[in-house]
């Protein structure tokens, strides 16, 4: 029997143009298609297949990791393969903690995403060298992530990280915490340097990483 796969892709001509190479197939079949988180749940519960090719960015309330995550937990015999154009680290950890076994990104070449499709149906993973590259820094702790913000940033600071990584600017975090803008700068600098990060950009990053902000919904 052929490798069952559903494509989920809000970009009509990727899905297409996957479809097209993978119809070339005889030991993989695309039995249905998703523009959206939502859809593709719905897909997963008529159609069952055995592993699913999930963008991560899609328009409506449903991300692709919310999608991951309601599929995991609907049908965990399905394997979710992560196919996108994002190697951030706020996407691969949310993707990988959802449950999807592999990660890829979209330039992945022809031959490798049906070497993947295959894996995954067997319950291997296939992650993109520069994703496992991010892995396995994490892992190492390279990243400093052994400090404990809940115990090194007092509690204004870590409303200012909360608001940093909402993507506020100092002008509109002083006005939400009723304090002076330079006062934000402050903080920001002294988090910064005590969670031994470089930018505001990686203050958020880290912020989504340890769970202290999470996604709404």
């Amino acid at each position: 029997m052929p490798i069952t796969v559903l494509l989920v892709d809000d970009h009509k001509i990727v899905r297409q143009g996957v479809r097209a190479y993978l119809h070339t197939l005889a030991d993989i079949q695309v039995v249905a298609e998703a523009d959206s988180g939502s859809a593709a749940v719905g897909a997963v519960e008529k159609h069952k297949p055995d592993v699913v090719l999930m963008d991560l960015e899609m328009p409506g309330e449903m991300d692709g990791i919310r999608a991951t995550r309601q599929i995991c937990k609907l049908r965990p015999e399905t394997r979710v393969i992560v196919v996108t154009s994002h190697h951030q680290d706020e996407y691969i950890f949310p993707a990988v903690r959802a449950g999807a076994i592999s990660y890829l990104l979209k330039d992945v070449e022809p031959d490798e995403l049906a070497d993947a499709i295959r894996k995954a149906a067997q319950g291997e993973a296939v992650i993109d060298s520069r994703v496992a590259a991010r892995i396995l820094k994490e892992l190492q702790g390279l990243r400093k992530e052994q400090i404990n913000p809940f115990t090194e940033l007092s509690e204004r600071e870590l409303d200012v990280l909360r608001l940093v990584a909402d993507g506020k600017s100092n002008a509109e975090i002083a006005d939400m915490l009723v304090i002076g803008e330079s006062t934000v700068k402050t903080h920001v600098g002294n988090l910064l340097k005590k969670l031994h990060l470089e930018d505001r950009t990686q203050a958020a990053v880290y912020a989504w990483q340890q769970g202290i902000v999470r996604r709404k919904g």
